[in-house]
């Protein structure tokens, strides 16, 4: 999984990227609910079978005294489902999140450090491809700056600016 061999530290942050954590919990949360219902009906529905003379009010019933033995600790566990969901989840969009930073400051042309994956992390290669491409650009971005024709365009920019006329006159 992880191929680099440097590491960085751990996350202190629970929640690399809301929206897209946010809407993992949220999903988790509604399969939980839909869970529930279909377990409350497949009661309902398996006591009504069982006892077929007896109205549907009645199994109905029998089945919400048999909940509230198992959906408190449906309930008690959720919090540790949605808290393993946003962990396993990190391993996953810590590196996008990463990825996407750095992507991000070196189209605005500042320089980068390498990327290293964090141990247990998915997608290290991502990071080893994201090093080859800032390596690529580092060395594309000095031929340039060495290049005549860029110090003759740095030249001509620096004359051009240097015959703006002041907006207001010295006194």
């Amino acid at each position: 999984m992880n191929s680099t061999s440097k590491v960085s530290p751990t996350r202190r942050r629970i929640l690399i990227d809301s929206g897209v954590q946010g809407a993992l919990v949220r999903r988790t949360g509604l399969y939980a609910a839909a869970t529930g219902m279909y377990l409350l009906i497949i009661f309902i529905l398996s006591d009504a079978l069982s006892h077929p003379r007896e109205p549907l009010s009645e199994s109905l019933f029998r089945s919400l005294d048999e909940a509230v033995f198992w959906a408190p600790g449906l309930m008690l566990l959720a919090p540790l489902f949605a808290y393993d969901l946003i962990h396993i989840s990190n391993r996953f969009v810590g590196p996008m999140f990463r990825l996407r930073r750095e992507l991000r400051k070196l189209s605005n042309g500042e320089m980068v450090s390498p990327m290293y994956s964090r141990q247990g992390d998915f997608w290290a290669d991502a990071s080893e491809s994201f090093n080859r491409l800032r390596e690529e650009l580092v060395e594309l971005r000095a031929s340039d700056s060495d290049s005549p024709e860029a110090s003759d365009l740095d030249d001509t920019l620096d004359s051009d600016v240097n015959s703006i006329p002041d907006p207001l006159p010295a006194e």
